[in-house]
């Protein structure tokens, strides 16, 4: 007879693994909380004495309320000195440290490493201002006029190279200063220390000083 092969047995449907998963997953948390509930119930076990304490503490609480209720117990006179020999040494350290903080010098204005880029940038800044209106006030025929012209060029390159490649070169005031270093040095440069900047120069400068005061007034 001829030999027919048996049909083939239908794969295992996904639905069923993932059913017999979840009820796997539910026995085991099921276990772990049983376990869990057992291991607080136990009298004898670390966890639950580590929970009981919370029951305690309530009871202490209470027992507290009700000492404050009917007013303070009395204490033996030497644990009153005790006391108030702490309580005296504590009030004598605090006043020596008030003491010491009002005598104690506090610098203006100063950062808590000391001055701030910003202060120590207007600080120079302010100083060069006066330079320029204190050379500018020496009268053309005054032999200390080169000098003084010889000391703000100098100090005008030197405050130029500092601020040019700091975050102060950004601020309106150094705009202003810069352009007057330029316009300052670049005259007596060419005209020697004892010529005066003509009046549209001098006018331009004056308003650039002045600008810049300006800015650095408002921290600019």
């Amino acid at each position: 007879p001829p030999h027919h092969p048996l049909p083939a047995s239908p794969p295992p449907s996904p639905l069923l693994g993932i059913m017999i998963l979840r009820v796997s997953l539910s026995l085991n948390l099921a276990l772990f909380f049983a376990l869990g509930f057992l291991l607080l119930r136990a009298p004898g076990s670390e966890i639950g004495s580590a929970v009981r304490p919370v029951a305690s503490v309530n009871v202490n609480r209470a027992a507290a309320c009700r000492t404050f209720a009917n007013g303070p117990t009395r204490q033996s006179p030497g644990a009153v000195n005790a006391l108030m020999s702490r309580r005296n040494a504590m009030f004598g350290i605090a006043g020596a440290l008030s003491l010491s903080s009002t005598l104690k010098p506090q610098p203006a204005q100063a950062g808590f490493f000391g001055p701030s880029e910003r202060e120590k940038y207007e600080q120079d800044t302010n100083g060069y201002i006066e330079l320029i209106k204190a050379t500018f006030a020496i009268d053309p025929n005054d032999e200390s006029r080169g000098d003084a012209v010889k000391k703000l060029k100098g100090e005008g390159n030197r405050w130029v190279a500092k601020w040019r490649g700091s975050k102060m070169s950004s601020s309106p005031s150094f705009g202003n200063l810069y352009s007057v270093v330029n316009a300052v040095n670049g005259h007596y440069n060419t005209f020697g220390p004892q010529s005066n900047l003509p009046k549209k120069r001098m006018a331009r400068v004056e308003k650039e000083i002045a600008d810049a005061s300006k800015y650095l007034t408002k921290g600019r």
